[in-house]
């Protein structure tokens, strides 16, 4: 059976496996974004602070970072399919015990085990490039994409509500019955893949990214505390910088690099591994922004509950979710490269509303923004992965699309960490009550750590925008 979607027909074969596959990247978003709504909540349980409860974000995604280029490259060399199976288990396991956590050291490790699940939506694409026949793909990727947006809209209101009216724990529970079910159906379901010679890993290059990175969070994480100016916070960044230096260097002469920077030179293959790193970075810092504007109580923020910004939220995500597919049709009839600076260009202006937003304090107007900035990244995330796929030769798929999560997953490190660092650092003083007359206050962001992040944001997706110009396609 032959079924059309815009013009372009998908094949039964093909349905059954994006079913698969995109049911596990659904699956998969909602254990990723569910405690987003409650990282307040988790801030006061184990008594960190804002840029330290950042890290529930950032540990997840700098262990993805180590894991995606070793996984990529297992997946071509020993097949597809058997290495996506073992990530599902061993993400399943973390899943499990992640909900246990009794220590916020605890949490943040598994949290880091946790980030081999990053590496799914990879391994398959990879899965459907090879299967798929070119003209399917752009829009069989269109949906794989869209289901980051289907997945957020799933955990937003249904974690933030399970968050509220009993943990954020139970909320991750939810995952477990649902994950054991789609593990049997990938292994009934979807399709072998050819396996090739088996190439060594380069650890030494792993090691020299994880360090720089770890130490370069750290140092923003402690910002507040040293003070930016400090000689403490610039020897950390001088160091995580000269390490990744190091990784540069040790990445030109070792015979199978992480990141092969003659890849760079291709502006096709350049322009979206650079841009993921970029736009990952400003997405992960307004996501972190946006809730704690929304939870913090008026006249800083919203003085929404968790489940209310888990709602306010989710229709954002819907957003990404119908316009995934339509940018993988635009694709086939106008290009790559319009598509991808127009999207980059709707998400700058976005940002740069949002800042105002900030002051206007106006909930719908702040709504109808996020909107805007939504169909942006939605264009930008689709994009950016679809022309990179198509630039590269088969047996290379798996190794790019890892590189390519590599490179964003560094963005999504350093956002959360740079935005909890922000509010850290700007305080603003509310009353809490009076004892015996005298009033008695306490601290929390203030509106300068959401402009600036907003404004951070806006200038990633600007940089997007000149970056796409490159592209030739």
């Amino acid at each position: 059976m032959i079924r059309d979607l815009g013009g372009i027909r998908l094949s039964s074969e093909a349905w059954r496996y994006l079913a698969v596959l995109a049911s596990i990247s659904i699956i998969a978003m909602y254990v990723e974004m569910v405690v987003m709504p409650s990282l307040p909540t988790i801030e006061k349980q184990y008594g960190v602070t804002e840029s330290e409860v950042s890290w529930v974000l950032s540990s997840e995604t700098l262990a993805g970072l180590a894991l995606a280029p070793i996984l990529g490259k297992l997946a071509d060399s020993y097949g597809r399919k058997k290495v996506l199976l073992i990530v599902l288990i061993v993400y399943f396991i973390a899943v499990f015990f992640t909900s246990m956590a009794p220590t916020y050291p605890i949490l943040i490790m598994l949290r880091a085990i946790q980030g081999i699940g990053l590496s799914i939506n990879p391994i398959g694409y990879t899965l459907l490039r090879e299967k798929l026949p070119p003209r399917e793909w752009p829009v069989a990727q269109g949906i794989i994409a869209s289901t980051f947006a289907i997945g957020a809209a799933v955990a937003l209101p249904i974690g933030a509500y399970l968050a509220q009216y009993y943990s954020w724990q139970f909320a991750y529970e939810t995952a477990l019955p649902i994950l054991a079910v789609l593990i049997l159906m990938a292994y009934l379901v979807l399709p072998e893949s050819e396996a090739r010679v088996s190439e060594s890993i380069d650890y030494i290059g792993l090691a020299l990214l994880a360090i720089s990175f770890v130490i370069i969070g750290y140092s923003f994480t402690e910002a507040p505390t040293w003070g930016w100016l400090s000689e403490n916070f610039w020897l950390g960044i001088a160091l995580g910088l000269a390490i990744l230096f190091l990784f540069i260097s040790h990445e030109l002469l070792t015979q199978n690099p992480i990141i092969n920077i003659g890849d760079f030179a291709n502006p096709n293959i350049a322009v979206p591994l650079l841009s993921s790193f970029v736009a990952g970075f400003g997405m992960f810092l307004s996501f972190q922004a946006l809730v704690y504007m929304f939870e913090l109580p008026r006249p800083i923020g919203y003085g929404m509950t968790i489940l209310r910004t888990g709602l306010t939220l989710a229709p954002i995500a819907l957003i990404m979710l119908f316009a995934g597919p339509l940018y993988g049709i635009l694709m086939n009839t106008i290009g790559y490269r319009r598509v991808l600076i127009t999207t980059s260009g709707i998400a700058a202006i976005g940002g740069l509303l949002m800042a105002t937003t900030v002051y206007v304090h106006e909930l719908m107007i702040t709504i109808v923004v996020m909107i805007i900035s939504m169909i942006g990244i939605a264009g930008m995330t689709v994009t950016r992965i679809t022309l990179l796929i198509s630039s590269v030769s088969r047996d290379r798929m798996a190794t790019m699309t890892g590189t390519n999560t590599a490179m964003r997953l560094m963005g999504n490190t350093l956002g959360p960490v740079i935005a909890g660092s922000l509010e850290t650092t700007y305080r603003t003083p509310l009353l809490a009550y009076y004892l015996n007359g005298m009033p008695i206050f306490y601290e929390v962001p203030g509106k300068e750590s959401f402009v600036l992040s907003f404004v951070i944001s806006s200038i990633t997706a600007f940089i997007v925008m000149i970056m796409s110009t490159k592209i030739t396609r």
